[in-house]
């Protein structure tokens, strides 16, 4: 078996930095708050405006994208997330560490689907699927350690050293894609090149991407392969692909609602002590990893079920932590539960927009990245609001479970009266590979 380029490994630590500036920050939200001087819905507003840049900036580097080539991208992407955490970094007040999260943010969603692409080029056909996979690896590791690592860092040293942690690992990657990274992919062999006309007629398009978790193809969206952009702007219209993109924005909303504001409500409502926090949030992420696992094998039996079932459990746990937070016991049990369900509706949620755009959902997909984001923003911009308002701490998962709930409802409604009436075209291939399948 044939090691995996260098290359490949300096995208697997850009992925985990990028994936880790998602949820580093809420580790710090009290610290940064009174260093600051600012209320925690404000500093919850880094965040909202991070999963704004996210949504705004992946179409904007993909169009970039199509004048350039990938190393070029790559080196531009992750050189501007690297600048937008220094900003954060050194940033003398709240405005100037909101720019940089602003700027970071936008690198963020074009790097990963670059990468992805670029990394199935660096090997033969054979090792595609494990080349993508290997670069989301560093995403998947992530959301189980960043908000860990942002938490027992900024306790340890100041919560500014949380921006340098990931400085320094965007350094490194930035390095390591220079040294590594061919100015064009390697030329395949007659052999490769023979052995993949005899895959091609069997692997369906998009192989490459089979056995990636759902995390990672939320923020895939697509490989800039498949049909015209024709064909996905077309794709993009039909109502049941909005239906979709409605449900995903307000129904994954309500995860970053209470995440945010999570550590303040460990400490002040809960009565845990500050290094408490960090286990705790390992915990999370633990569920996180579950729930992606389970959400997959889910909706790869049958989707709306899925998108359902999901949604439903994740209100459910959302409400029921605004109970559980009042008791240690309790919320140690629910930080699990809420992990849990708080990525299981990522794989059929992404999986009812592909199926909704038919044969040519990539464009489709990528929307969906911002439906995710955009959701975020909104949740995290609602719970700041109801923080500040005077409803207290624990209103965050009220809000969000609200919130949630009429991503259920629209669901439902959208279900009933758009998808059922209009069936999908019918697909150039299983869309199976996408989802956890093993």
């Amino acid at each position: 078996m044939r090691k995996m380029p260098l290359a490949i490994w300096a995208m697997v630590l850009g992925a985990f930095a990028m994936g880790a500036d998602e949820f580093i920050v809420a580790g710090v939200v009290r610290e940064i708050a009174d260093a600051l001087e600012v209320s925690i819905g404000a500093v919850g507003h880094l965040e909202s405006v991070y999963a704004l840049g996210v949504a705004i900036g992946a179409p904007v580097f993909t169009a970039l994208g199509t004048r350039f080539g990938r190393r070029p991208m790559l080196l531009l992407t992750t050189g501007v997330f690297l600048l937008g955490n220094l900003i954060s970094a050194l940033g003398p007040g709240y405005e100037v560490i909101m720019t940089g999260r602003i700027v970071s943010a936008m690198a963020h969603g074009a790097f990963l689907g670059i990468a992805a692409v670029f990394a199935a080029e660096l090997v033969d056909r054979a090792r595609k699927g494990r080349a993508v996979a290997v670069v989301f690896s560093g995403l998947t590791a992530s959301t189980i350690l960043g908000a860990p690592i942002g938490a027992a860092v900024g306790q340890a040293f100041g919560w500014r050293f949380t921006f340098w942690t990931l400085v320094i690992f965007g350094g490194l990657a930035l390095l390591g894609l220079l040294a590594a990274l061919p100015r064009v992919a390697a030329p395949r062999t007659v052999q490769h090149e023979h052995h993949d006309h005899q895959e091609h007629h069997h692997a369906p398009a998009g192989a490459e991407f089979e056995g990636l978790d759902a995390h990672a193809l939320a923020h895939l969206g697509g490989g800039g392969q498949g049909p015209s952009m024709r064909e996905q702007m077309a794709a993009l219209k039909r109502p049941a692909v909005w239906g979709a993109l409605l449900t995903t924005m307000l129904g994954y909303g309500g995860v970053f609602t209470s995440y945010v504001y999570i550590a303040p409500q460990l400490t002040e409502i809960t009565g845990f002590s500050p290094a408490w926090v960090t286990p705790l949030l390992l915990l999370f992420g633990v569920g996180l990893f579950a729930g992606n696992t389970l959400g997959g094998r889910l909706a790869d039996k049958e989707i709306m079920p899925a998108v359902l079932g999901t949604l439903g459990a994740l209100a459910i746990a959302l409400f029921a932590m605004n109970v559980a937070i009042e008791s240690k016991v309790a919320t140690v049990a629910m930080m699990l539960l809420f992990g849990t369900a708080a990525f299981a509706v990522v794989a059929p949620l992404q999986l009812r927009v592909m199926a909704a755009a038919g044969h040519a959902p990539d464009v489709a997909s990528a929307a969906n990245i911002s439906a995710f984001t955009l959701g975020s923003a909104i949740g995290i911009y609602l719970g700041g609001a109801a923080i500040d308002g005077g409803l207290g701490l624990s209103s965050v998962n009220w809000v969000g479970g609200l919130l949630t709930s009429a991503g259920l409802v629209a669901a439902l409604i959208t279900w009933a009266a758009i998808d059922r009436r209009q069936p999908v075209p019918a697909h150039h291939h299983d869309p199976e590979p996408v989802a956890h399948r093993h």
